[in-house]
């Protein structure tokens, strides 16, 4: 009851009272929505400026803006976007009027070319480590299989790491890949992972726009430590119909978009599937063809299979000019699964009931199966409405699920034709977890001024977690009657955890004076799970002052909460891992992160420096030997509870304007972990597997013509660490066994790789384009380690015992080509 009440006189603090802007009787509002000229997609983060009283606003993200000015007064205002012609208007306003503002796309020529980037440094913003990312942004980087990837494009800023190449999401600034956030229209995904890390889950093609966040949160935000990737998806065209389609090597993508009522309702939708097993099963049958090594007495039969797809919907409807809806849809799923079926004849001897013994000739047929499933599932339901040409909402009803599903079958029957039937035998195992939340979200945006931004709102979620469900069956007919219990059996075992969280939140953003301005928020949320409950308030605050027209200074502070966790090995990071809850043992974990950063932006150049420092409470590990799977140990006995920290610095420079872009992003960084229990390296404090000390990543775009560019990006990082058995000790009995001194004693090599991609663009008439994309990935097939083994060395001398290292490299040149035609 406690936390229930410190709770609620925390909304009560947090609510911000109303009170009357100063002078508001001379001033009227103006007020509308910004969308493209063509299509009527409402454009999010517009700059509108009010050139006559110097003050300014932007559009939310739902295209919606209110800006105030002076009542009866002619006045000069200014809307730009970036890759959009700016439109200048004189308005003379008596009374609060409805704007609504259509923006075209810049059309240029060669010599004129702007391609225009994020703008990292985001010299006005009051952020640290924010990042505004277009879907023209995510072009920039090279891409691979014909696949340009938001995910891929975050790995390559500085601050971020690719983890365990093909095997995880990013790394931020220290943290683990579960402490990030992923919304997509504002609904949290919890996986991201397409072919084990290669390709993601947000389908470029229908992406409007995302923000990025790795160091001052703004207070809307929470639920995870290290990083936040808000991805908004394409409303839809209100005026025409188009769509592009995407033929690659190993996948294929198409998406169509339209209206349904012009000008009122659209819809835009996307998919993509892999045909991956498609293409390997003949392979795999014709090489089986070609193996003689089979007789007359053993034969083989092997069928693997992996694919993955996603699908993208979204329709949005306008009601009137105070209420829109949308309803938004999200499904992707990875599905990898082998058979092995086998068949050989053999002779064996049986005894008779007369004690003789003879000769029989037996046949064995067996199959062995292995499958591993996971995807994710997203519906979002969103309500926008102006209450008062002041006041917007949105208020979204969702469910989003994530499953994870790994099955095991063996199959074996043995038959005589003189016997009949000798045994049977059959094992199955299936081993399942999950993620099932119900949510409903509101937000408020309050501006009482120009320049006076406030939000608020409210966040309840019931979530449902199975993080292990098991079940093994075995049946076994040669058993012995004394062994049935052990040999035919049937065992399931299946766990599960009910919890609810709400949340509140409040943050204030103004300018206080023309140098100094600050976002002043915070976040107070209650979860109660097995009759316990968590009550968190999170201080959020950042600062920017204006040293010159070009140069800015910004401080951030940040704490975050997180309830829940992703049980994983210390060697890589599988789609199978467990996502488990906070429990009534198992505390939430938390982050303090504080931010200093010098941001410099002039004439398309950018440069920006930044340090952190950032403190991480009540870290998950598995405790020295404790094992994963198939134990009769609860999960929330395998782990143990520890501390980290993090901290490092941050170097970007960065050009946005004219035929060559790209930038330089270099990190400088330091991360360990602690289990004071002794559970975990015996309690000594130790690095952390992303421990990458120099991370260097340079991306280059260049524009020949309007028919062909080139993209480009080096990537370089410190190896990652594992743990490598030490050597090995011998017991009384003679028995050796391997042992370590230290967890993640082991730094792998250097990684880096150079990926290259050229377009070339034909075009045709009513607006169609055709694109060839050819590109190389690891160009020049670098040996970048996925890990390391401990083998005999062969070629020491008999009865010498040596052990050597040896790499194991699972991505060398890649090279691909895709085509895509948009009509």
């Amino acid at each position: 009851m406690k936390s229930w009440k410190l709770f609620f006189i925390s909304l009560l603090m947090l609510a911000p009272a109303p009170q009357m802007a100063r002078g508001a009787e001379d001033h009227v509002n103006l007020t509308g929505y910004i969308t493209d000229a063509s299509t009527d997609e409402s454009l999010i983060g517009v700059t509108i400026q009010n050139l006559t009283a110097n003050s300014g606003t932007t559009s939310n993200n739902y295209g919606h803006y209110t800006i105030k000015v002076e009542r009866g007064a002619r006045t000069h205002l200014r809307f730009s976007y970036i890759g959009y012609t700016p439109i200048d208007t004189i308005i003379v306003a008596h009374e609060t009027e409805v704007l609504n503002i259509k923006l075209r796309e810049e059309k240029r020529l060669l010599d004129e070319l702007v391609i225009t980037g994020s703008h990292t440094a985001e010299l006005n913003t009051m952020e640290t480590g924010r990042v505004k990312i277009l879907g023209s942004d995510i072009k920039m980087a090279p891409s691979f299989m014909g696949e340009n990837d938001i995910i891929k494009y975050v790995q390559l800023l500085p601050g971020v790491s690719h983890g365990t190449e093909g095997f995880s999401g990013p790394v931020v600034r220290g943290g683990n890949v579960d402490e990030n956030l992923y919304l997509l229209d504002g609904t949290p995904l919890y996986n991201v992972n397409h072919l084990m890390g290669l390709f993601s889950t947000f389908n470029a093609d229908a992406i409007k726009t995302a923000n990025f966040y790795k160091g001052s949160f703004p207070a809307r935000f929470g639920g995870r430590l290290s990083s936040v990737l808000d991805v908004r998806m394409k409303d839809g065209d209100m005026q025409s119909y188009h769509g592009a389609f995407t033929l690659g090597l190993i996948s294929s993508k198409i998406h169509l978009e339209g209206p349904i009522v012009k000008g009122k309702t659209s819809f835009s939708v996307s998919a993509r599937r892999s045909y991956i097993d498609l293409i390997l099963r003949p392979i795999v049958k014709m090489t089986e063809g070609m193996d003689d090594s089979s007789g007359d007495d053993y034969k083989s039969s092997t069928t693997p299979g992996y694919y993955f797809y996603d699908i993208n919907a979204k329709l949005n409807h306008i009601i009137s000019d105070k209420d829109r809806i949308f309803l938004s849809f999200y499904t992707g799923r990875d599905k990898f699964d082998t058979k092995l079926d086998e068949w050989y004849r053999e002779s064996i001897v049986v005894a008779t009931e007369e004690d003789d013994r003879r000769m029989i000739e037996v046949e064995h047929n067996s199959r062995t199966s292995a499958d591993m499933s996971w995807g994710n599932m997203l519906v979002t339901l969103g309500w926008n409405h102006l209450f008062s040409p002041t006041l917007f909402s949105n208020t979204t009803l969702y469910y989003g699920q994530y499953l994870s599903d790994i099955g095991s079958a063996v199959s074996e029957e043995t038959f005589s034709k003189e016997e009949g039937k000798v045994s049977t035998y059959n094992f199955n195992l299936k081993i399942n977890s999950g993620i099932r939340d119900i949510g409903l979200r509101s937000d408020f945006e309050w501006r009482p001024k120009n320049e006076h931004y406030i939000r608020f709102g409210l966040d309840a979620i019931m979530h449902l977690f199975r993080p292990t469900v098991e079940e093994v069956k075995i049946s076994d007919d040669e058993a012995p009657e004394d062994l049935l219990t052990d040999n035919n059996t049937t065992r399931e075992k299946r766990v599960e955890h009910h919890s609810k969280e709400i949340a509140l939140y409040a943050e204030d953003e103004m300018k206080i004076n023309d140098a100094l301005s600050a976002n002043f928020g915070a976040r107070a949320s209650l979860l109660n799970v097995e009759g316990k409950s968590y009550f968190s308030v999170e201080p959020r605050l950042s600062m920017r002052y204006a040293l010159h027209p070009h140069i800015s200074l910004k401080a951030s502070y940040a704490e975050m909460t997180q309830y829940v966790h992703l049980l994983q090995s210390t060697t890589i990071s599988l789609p199978t891992d467990l996502w488990v809850p906070v429990t009534s043992k198992i505390k939430p974990m938390r982050s303090r992160q504080a931010v200093l950063g010098l941001y410099w932006e002039k004439n398309g150049y950018e440069a920006s420096l930044e340090g952190y420092y950032k403190w991480l409470h009540n870290q998950l590990a598995y405790k020295d030997g404790a094992p994963m799977y198939l134990s009769e140990m609860d999960w929330q006995e395998r782990v143990a509870i520890g501390e980290g920290r993090s901290y490092g610095s941050e170097l970007l420079l960065r050009k946005t304007t004219g035929r060559l872009t790209g930038w330089m992003a270099y990190t400088l960084s330091w991360s360990d972990r602690i289990y004071p229990g002794g559970e975990v390296n015996n309690g000594i404090r130790f690095r952390d597997k992303y421990d990458n000390r120099h991370r260097l990543n340079i991306v280059g775009h260049y524009r020949l013509s309007k028919r062909f560019d080139l993209s480009a990006a080096w990537i370089f990082s410190s190896g990652n660490r594992m743990t490598l058995q030490s050597g090995y000790k011998t017991d009384i009995n003679g028995y050796e066994t391997a042992y370590v001194t230290e967890r993640n004693n082991f730094q792998l090599p250097d990684y880096h790789r150079l990926d290259l991609s050229a377009n070339f663009y034909r075009f045709g008439k009513k607006g169609q384009e055709h694109i060839w994309n050819i590109s190389i990935y690891n160009a020049y097939s670098h040996h970048n380690s996925f890990m390391v083994n401990l083998e005999d060395d062969q070629t020491a001398e008999p009865g010498e015992f040596k052990k050597v290292i040896r790499s194991v490299s699972i991505f060398p040149i890649i090279p691909s080509i895709s085509y895509t035609f948009k009509f």
